[in-house]
């Protein structure tokens, strides 16, 4: 019939790790198959002298992830970005960005008369219900807000850098109220994400999972009591199978059918990114686009990602669901953001371009129902099968989703292959 497991979960990901960690710690065998190395794109990779992950990566302090990992024994290290030194660009001219209420006043890229309204908006930010608005648009949101155009372009670039959305006509309002209402401490990881990856991993093996990196699954049948895993030339059979394979069209594939829960979830997010490596510090650590879709963030120091006296910063242009934006041209604008934001050409010793690096498979969309209308673990229309990722469930956003609903399906995972062990004699 084959290996027999109680759980597998296919994917070594954030969310396939989080999900094996604690289906595992449920007192079921689980065993975890990836084609590759764990992490997926929380991956770190050595450039040179320097640690690269694959774009701009920050946790959240206050997120729904970080429980997920004190649960599991977690301890992430890490150091905060700086709070002040933050600038926004317009056109090319770069200034002080309005964080707290005396920036608010010094600033000039936000115009005199619609500071109060701003400030209004931000003083009231904790009364927002974003339950109320999962049925409307971002742009309609803002639109009720009645800011004045420049108030609302620095709104806009907050939203932005908590979401990654650049297209506020498709995300429901609120995934931006929830990121915005958030504490927006985040950290950067030493050694970057990998170490991250790494501690997941071992909490998983720690609790008797097995890892087998190399194995790649090409599809997942129900079979009876059963899940059948055919994983090249090793058939797996398994009480459930936890998929956490990436985009809903990787894990879709794996199924006999598409799950129809499936069928109208919202557009993928994606960006354009570039990492540098630099041999000094540049002056400007953070310099966000007001007037166009860019970010820039010196991510070590603080994090131990560059040798001493180098540093590390992350350049994102963001994208639009379907932009077809040219490589060179993306290269090139984000290129001539860094020299804008004060990067000397000269100090570049290592860089790395992404084109297009997935930041979440689907977005929550109004016409779903927000966040409450991601697909839930349980959503995949195959008996014993269960899904995790950064679009599925509805706490959360990116890696926090990612190990939220992680953490549901392999719980869900361990509950029902506990309850059929006892009830089913094993033929």
């Amino acid at each position: 019939m084959g290996e027999r497991w109680d759980v597998v979960v296919v994917g070594a990901g954030l969310a396939g790790l989080a999900a094996a960690a604690t289906a595992a710690g449920g007192g079921v065998s689980v065993l975890v198959a990836d084609g590759r190395e764990p992490g997926g794109r929380a991956a770190t990779d050595r450039v040179g002298r320097f640690r690269f992950n694959r774009g701009a990566h920050a946790l959240y302090r206050s997120g729904p992830g970080r429980p997920v990992l004190d649960r599991l024994g977690v301890r992430v290290s890490a150091a905060p970005p700086p709070a002040t030194d933050a600038h926004g660009r317009l056109g090319d001219r770069v200034g002080p960005l309005p964080w707290g209420d005396e920036a608010l006043a010094r600033t000039d890229l936000i115009d005199a008369a619609d500071k109060p309204g701003l400030a209004r908006v931000l003083a009231t930010m904790d009364r927002w219900r974003p339950a109320d608005l999962a049925g409307r648009t971002a742009r309609a949101w803002f639109d009720d807000l009645g800011l004045g155009p420049t108030a609302r372009r620095y709104l806009e670039t907050q939203a932005r850098l908590v979401t990654y959305v650049v297209d506020f006509d498709r995300v429901s309002a609120d995934l931006v109220v929830t990121q915005l209402q958030q504490d927006p401490l985040v950290d950067y990881l030493h050694g970057g994400w990998a170490g991250l990856v790494d501690q997941l991993a071992r909490a998983a093996q720690r609790r008797g999972a097995t890892l087998a990196a190399g194995l790649k699954v090409g599809r997942v049948t129900p079979d009876g009591p059963w899940v059948r895993v055919d994983a090249g030339d090793r058939t797996l059979v398994a009480r459930q199978v936890v998929l956490a394979a990436g985009a809903p069209s990787a894990n879709a594939r794996l199924l006999p059918e598409p799950p129809a829960a499936w069928a109208r979830l919202g557009p993928r997010l994606d960006v354009a990114a570039l990492d540098l490596g630099l041999d000094r510090v540049p002056e400007r650590r953070v310099v966000l686009g007001l007037d166009r879709p860019l970010y820039l963030s010196m991510h070590a120091p603080p994090a131990d990602l560059a040798p001493p006296g180098g540093a590390v910063v992350h350049l994102l242009r963001y994208l639009r669901p379907g932009e077809d934006l040219a490589t060179a041209d993306a290269r090139a604008e984000l290129r001539g953001h860094a020299e804008v934001a004060g990067i000397d050409p000269a100090s570049v010793e290592e860089s790395r371009y992404l084109h297009r690096m997935v930041v979440t498979g689907a977005l929550p969309v109004p016409e779903l129902g927000g966040m409450a209308g991601r697909p839930r673990v349980d959503d995949t229309g195959s008996p014993g099968v269960l899904v995790a990722g950064d679009w599925v469930g509805p706490e959360g956003h990116l890696a926090d989703t990612a190990l939220a609903s992680g953490e549901l399906a392999g719980r869900a995972a361990a509950t029902a292959a506990a309850r059929a062990a006892t009830t089913h004699a094993v033929s």
